[in-house]
C-alpha cells in the first residue's frame, strides 16, 4: 500500500509504537553480533594454530549469531521510521467505487450493527474458552484480535504447565537414577514438538485431551515402565537432558504466563453501543435522485481532513418513466476517514511502565532481551571450553542446547509483544441513509394559452410519502498492525447530527420547484427586446390570441342572425362592409380594407 502525504494536517502521522521494542532489539542485535564476531575471532585464532579441533565449534556458533543479529537488527530497523497514511486503517467493508452502485455482505452486517444497536461477538467453546471467559468476564467484549490472543496464549500456558507439573512428578517425585535420564529425554522431545515448535509458528501448542491424559500417565507409570525395561535400554552414561527439559518448560512457562497477563491488560470495560436514527416522512416536487445528489453534496462538505468518504453501499432509485407510478427503494451509507484517538504519543520506559496496557509488554520484551543475553554468554563459553576430541556421554553440547532454547523462548516473547506494541484506536463517523416510497408522473404548465405570450409546459416525478431514515453513529474501532482487519469496538449515538441531516434533506425536497421558467441571463435580455417590440407596434392592439378568439366567436354567432331581404344601408360614415366609423377623406376601411367612397 502506498504512503499518501498532505502537509494539510498531521493527525493522521501516528507515532512509532514499537520504539521501546526497538531499542531493545537494537540490544540484543548488539550482543548477538559481538558474540559471533568474537567466535569468528576465535575461529581465526584456532586455524591460525592450526588446532582444526577448535574450529568447527566457534565457527558454527559465530555464523548462527551472526545471522541472529542481523535478522534482529533488520526487524528493528524495518520499524524504525512508522509510516501510517491516509489510505489506512483498512475499511470496514469492500469499498464501493465512485460513479458506481451496489453494497456487499460486509456492509449488510454494519447496516445490522446500526439498526440493532449494539456489537456481536461469538460466544466461547470449549471447557478451557469457558474457564478463561470465567476468570476474566469482561474478555467477551473486548476486541475479537484480543480474544484471540487471550485463547492461544491461555491454551499454551495451560498445555506448558500440564507437562511442567507432569514432568516434575515423574522426575523428581517417582523417578530414580536409572529412569531419570531417560524421563529427560522423552519429555524433553515432548516439549519440542508439541509446544516449542507450535509456540515459535506463532499457533496453539499441540496439546489435546490425548495429549493430556497422556501426560497423566506418563507421569505415574513411566518411571516404573522405564525401570522394568531399564536393562535392556543402553547407558546414557552422563549424558542428561534433564536439565535443558526443565528449563524449556521453566522458561517458556514464565513467558507465557508474562504473554497471558500481556494480553489480558487488553481487556477493558464493556463498551457503549447505541445509534442515533431519525425517520421522517417526506413529499417533494421532484425525483429521489434529487435527494441523492444533495446527501452526496452534504456528506463531501463534512469530509474529515479533505479525504473522501468511504462508501460502503450506494442503491439508487429505479425509475421506470413508462409507467406512472411506482415504488422506489434508494440508500447510501458512508464512513468518514478513521482518525487516531487522542493523546496517542511514542512510548517511552516511563510512560510504558506508567500505562496499564504497555506494563506487562515492557515487562516481556525485558524478559527476551534477558534471555538473549544468557544464552550469549552460555553459547560462548561452550564455545571457548568445547573440545571436538571429547566423548558426547560426558554431555559437552549440553550448554549449547540450552542457549538454542533460550533463543527460541526470547523469539517467542519479541513475536508475542510485537503483536500487541503494533494496537491502533481510532474514531470514524457512519452514516447510513434510507429512502423507500412511491413516484407519480405528472405534467405541470404555465401561462394562459389565450392572453400570455409566454408558456412553459413540464413533465415532472414527484415523490409522494417517502420514508427517509437517517442512521449514525460515531464509532471506535481498533487494528493490530496498520495492515491488520479492522474491527468496531464501541458505537456511540449522535442523534442530534442524524436529526440535523435528516431536516436538511427535508427543506431541500420541499423547496423543489414544478414550473419551467427562463431563468438565465440571456433568456431575460431576449424576453425584454421582445416586449419592447411588441409595444412598438402596437400598444393597443389585442394579443393575437385575442383577436383569434373574436374572430372565431362571431363566425359562431353569424348564422344566428336573422335573414334580410336585401343588404343594408350602411349609415353615413361607415363601411360598408363591416360598420366600422371611417375616418375623413379615408378610401379604404381601417378595419377591414375593403374600399369605400370617401366621406
Amino acid at each position: 500500500m502506498a504512503y499518501d502525504y498532505s502537509s494539510d494536517s498531521k493527525r493522521l502521522e501516528l507515532p512509532n509504537p514499537y520504539r521501546l521494542q526497538n531499542l531493545l532489539l537494537g540490544l540484543c542485535a548488539l550482543m548477538l553480533v559481538a558474540g559471533g564476531v568474537l567466535c569468528l575471532w576465535w575461529t581465526r585464532e584456532a586455524l591460525q594454530a592450526q588446532s582444526m579441533r577448535l574450529v568447527l565449534a566457534p565457527l558454527v556458533a559465530g555464523l548462527a549469531l551472526l545471522v541472529s543479529g542481523l535478522a534482529a537488527a533488520g526487524m528493528a530497523a524495518r520499524r524504525l521510521r512508522f509510516f501510517f497514511g491516509r489510505g489506512r486503517p483498512a475499511s470496514l467493508a469492500p469499498e464501493i467505487a465512485p460513479g458506481t452502485t451496489g453494497e456487499s455482505p460486509a456492509a449488510g452486517v454494519y447496516q445490522e450493527m446500526l439498526r440493532q444497536g449494539g456489537l456481536t461477538y461469538p460466544e466461547p467453546q470449549g471447557a478451557l474458552e469457558g474457564v478463561l471467559y470465567h476468570a476474566v468476564p469482561h474478555l467477551i467484549t473486548a476486541p475479537l484480535a484480543v480474544q484471540e490472543l487471550a485463547r492461544r496464549h491461555f491454551f499454551n500456558l495451560v498445555a506448558i504447565a500440564a507437562t511442567a507439573l507432569s514432568f516434575a512428578v515423574s522426575w523428581w517425585v517417582l523417578g530414580t537414577d536409572v529412569s531419570r535420564p531417560w524421563i529427560g529425554v522423552l519429555y524433553f522431545l515432548f516439549g519440542v514438538f508439541f509446544l516449542i515448535k507450535p509456540l515459535i509458528t506463532d499457533r496453539r501448542a499441540r496439546l489435546t485431551l490425548a495429549s493430556v491424559v497422556g501426560l497423566v500417565a506418563a507421569a505415574l507409570l513411566a518411571p516404573v515402565l522405564i525401570g522394568l525395561i531399564g536393562g535392556s535400554l543402553p547407558s546414557l552414561g552422563t549424558f542428561s537432558l534433564s536439565l535443558q527439559t526443565a528449563l524449556m518448560l521453566g522458561t517458556g512457562l514464565l513467558a507465557a504466563l508474562l504473554i497471558a497477563l500481556a494480553v489480558w491488560a487488553q481487556v477493558g470495560e464493556p463498551p457503549r453501543a447505541q445509534s442515533g436514527v431519525e425517520q421522517i416522512k417526506l413529499s417533494m416536487n421532484g425525483p429521489p435522485n434529487l435527494l441523492l445528489d444533495e446527501l452526496d453534496r452534504k456528506l463531501q462538505h463534512e469530509w474529515t481532513e479533505h479525504i473522501p468518504n468511504r462508501r460502503y453501499a450506494r442503491l439508487e432509485p429505479a425509475i421506470d418513466m413508462s409507467r406512472s407510478a411506482g415504488p422506489f427503494a434508494a440508500e447510501l451509507m458512508e464512513e468518514t476517514q478513521p482518525t487516531p484517538l487522542g493523546g496517542r504519543i511514542a512510548p517511552t520506559l516511563r510512560s510504558a511502565l506508567a500505562h496499564r496496557a504497555h506494563r506487562w509488554l515492557v515487562a516481556l520484551d525485558l524478559y527476551a532481551t534477558l534471555l538473549v543475553a544468557v544464552a550469549v554468554g552460555l553459547l560462548l563459553y561452550f564455545v571457548r571450553e568445547f573440545d571436538v576430541g571429547a566423548a558426547w556421554r560426558d554431555n559437552r553440547l549440553s550448554m549449547a542446547g540450552t542457549s538454542t532454547i533460550l533463543l527460541l523462548v526470547a523469539l517467542y516473547c519479541f513475536q508475542a509483544a510485537a503483536a500487541l506494541w503494533g494496537r491502533f484506536d481510532f474514531e470514524s463517523v457512519l452514516v447510513w441513509v434510507e429512502m423507500a416510497g412511491t413516484y407519480q408522473r405528472s405534467r405541470v404548465g404555465t401561462g394562459n394559452q389565450f392572453n400570455s405570450r409566454l408558456n412553459t409546459d413540464s413533465e415532472i416525478v414527484r415523490t409522494e410519502s417517502m420514508t427517509l431514515r437517517v442512521w449514525r453513529a460515531r464509532l471506535e474501532s481498533v487494528v493490530f498492525g496498520k495492515d491488520g482487519e479492522r474491527q468496531v469496538t464501541a458505537m456511540f449515538s449522535t442523534g442530534v447530527e442524524a436529526k440535523d441531516l435528516a431536516a436538511h434533506l427535508a427543506a431541500f425536497g420541499r423547496s423543489q420547484s414544478v414550473l419551467v421558467a427562463p431563468g438565465s441571463e440571456e433568456d431575460q435580455a431576449r424576453i425584454a427586446a421582445l416586449n419592447a417590440g411588441e409595444r412598438a407596434l402596437a400598444d393597443n392592439t389585442p394579443p393575437a390570441a385575442q383577436l383569434h378568439h373574436d374572430i372565431r366567436a362571431a363566425a359562431v354567432l353569424a348564422p344566428a342572425a336573422p335573414a334580410s331581404s336585401g343588404p343594408a344601408d350602411p349609415a353615413p360614415g361607415h363601411c360598408g362592409a363591416c360598420g366600422a366609423a371611417l375616418t375623413p377623406g379615408a378610401r379604404y376601411c381601417a378595419a377591414c380594407g375593403a374600399r369605400v367612397d370617401p366621406v
